[in-house]
């Protein structure tokens, strides 16, 4: 019995046939010379006869061997189960064509403001999740010609006008390295869609030092082709983010919503055609009612029976989208004595951005009503979503904004962006208010980005602002701003 590794095989076998024809045409010369006897010759042709049947006896027990063995392979690997294919690290369904370039992002676009893309994450083990985790490092040094009231961000609102402090104080600077962030977004595949778990902080809180923590998302989302469903903390459904300018300040155009606050939205998809979808954006948020309170009346406290009420309409097409949002507020005070005030507010947005040639794009937005100081970005915390008259009635302060911002790119890594906003406010004039509040103020932004490296960006922006209050005494304010920002996930 012969192995399957043996030192002869068929192929040696017949090898040999060959070699041992050579050696009687060989060797029947030099029989023949030696003697010419016949027999003799007819005898050594007869012992190679013999010896090639030997051999022929040898290669069919080979080859019968070699049968089994891979008859009996055959069989045992029929028998063995197939092994699981591994689990893919994001669906089929959210990951990018790996031939697919990278989407196009201006580098004077704000870190982390678009939902990040399956690439850069990594899997935590076998339990199905996957994580993304950035940094981002940047510091901002900025020069200004008069005094701001937060020197790290440019509020228009805060430009001291005529007859008042630090009118026309002259020019100082800043350094900030406040813009930084750390974010972790966790996914995972389960029967109803992907989940995602998002966390982001920066450092413009509240508490004292260069770098106060600030929380800015930690939200859980669950999203499919049929609805998403969001729940946490994160940006208001009021505010869409995606028409926010690529400016370097980190506050951006002062008519701009942007309030953050614990929330539950649902958004059901409500047509599709091709890769465009039509979503009914809801959501139920934290009121947080901003309203003044005069000294005399300093006993009673801001508070809501309901939350605030979201909802709209959003048209997202692969080159543009607008969205119509809604907004319904309870607004109210009362004492230890539960005496109570109350009014309502409301407000309607119409927001879009679309692309324009091959790498710029054009965003605009639009906003009215009243009792939502709170979202607009220049007056929010300063009490004006509503106030007390003479009669101790409380009622709800008109307010509108609007704005646009455009984005060109010189290059592919080298863009500018242009912004302009306008914010008013038209309170009752009898309402209890400050007169030093802000009663219209304006903003405009230039700025020349320089992505230098994939993840790395250098830039100069300029800034213009104006505040005029309740008595129309006026106050400008120009910025210089420098950015430096390392992107360590993009």
């Amino acid at each position: 019995m012969y192995g399957k590794h043996s030192g002869s095989s068929p192929r040696s076998a017949r090898a040999l046939v060959p070699l041992l024809l050579c050696g009687v045409a060989a060797a029947s010369p030099g029989a023949h010379a030696q003697s010419s006897d016949a027999a003799e010759l007819r005898a050594q042709l007869e012992q190679v006869k013999a010896q090639m049947q030997a051999q022929q006896q040898v290669m069919q027990k080979m080859q019968q061997r070699l049968d089994e063995l891979e008859t009996r392979e055959r069989e045992q690997a029929a028998a063995k189960p197939a092994p699981a294919p591994s689990a893919p690290l994001v669906s089929a369904a959210s990951a990018p064509a790996p031939s697919s370039p990278p989407a196009y992002r201006p580098p004077s676009a704000l870190a982390g403001a678009s939902e990040p893309l399956p690439e850069g994450y990594i899997r935590l083990g076998d339990t199905g999740n996957l994580l993304k985790v950035d940094l981002v490092a940047q510091l901002d040094a900025m020069v200004d010609s008069t005094y701001m009231g937060a020197p790290d961000l440019f509020v228009p609102s805060s430009i001291p006008v005529r007859g008042q402090p630090f009118y026309d104080s002259g020019r100082r600077s800043e350094m900030s390295a406040r813009q930084s962030i750390f974010r972790m977004d966790y996914r995972r595949d389960t029967d109803y869609g992907t989940l995602k778990i998002v966390y982001k902080n920066n450092f413009f809180g509240s508490g004292s030092g260069d770098m106060p923590y600030n929380l800015q998302a930690f939200y859980g989302e669950l999203e499919n082709d049929r609805y998403t469903l969001l729940a946490g903390y994160n940006i208001s459904a009021f505010t869409d983010i995606d028409v926010f300018p690529n400016t370097l300040d980190y506050e951006g155009p002062n008519s701009f919503t942007f309030k953050y606050g614990p929330q539950i939205r649902f958004a059901p998809v409500l047509y599709k055609s091709g890769e465009s979808v039509l979503t009914l954006p809801m959501s139920l948020e934290k009121p947080n009612a901003d309203i003044t309170v005069p000294a005399v009346l300093a006993e009673f406290q801001t508070y809501s029976r309901r939350p605030d009420i979201t909802l709209g309409l959003r048209w997202q097409a692969p080159d543009w989208h607008i969205q119509w949002a809604n907004l319904f507020r309870d607004l109210r005070v009362e004492n230890a004595d539960a005496r109570t005030r109350s009014t309502t507010g409301y407000a309607t947005q119409l927001t879009g951005t679309t692309k324009v040639f091959e790498h710029d794009s054009v965003q605009g937005w639009f906003s009215y009503g009243k009792g939502y100081a709170n979202f607009l970005q220049d007056i929010s915390g300063l009490g004006l979503d509503a106030a007390f008259n003479p009669q101790g009635d409380l009622r709800a302060i008109r307010a509108r904004g609007y704005g646009a911002g455009y984005t060109h790119a010189w290059l592919e890594n080298l863009t500018s962006s242009m912004s302009y906003g306008y914010l008013r406010i038209s309170p009752q004039s009898n309402l209890l208010i400050d007169s030093t509040m802000p009663k219209s103020t304006k903003f405009a932004s230039l700025n020349l980005a320089w992505q230098f490296s994939e993840r790395a960006m250098l830039g100069v922006e300029y800034l213009w602002g104006q505040n005029i209050d309740l008595t129309d005494a006026r106050g400008q304010g120009q910025r210089l701003q420098t950015t430096l920002r390392y992107d360590l996930n993009p």
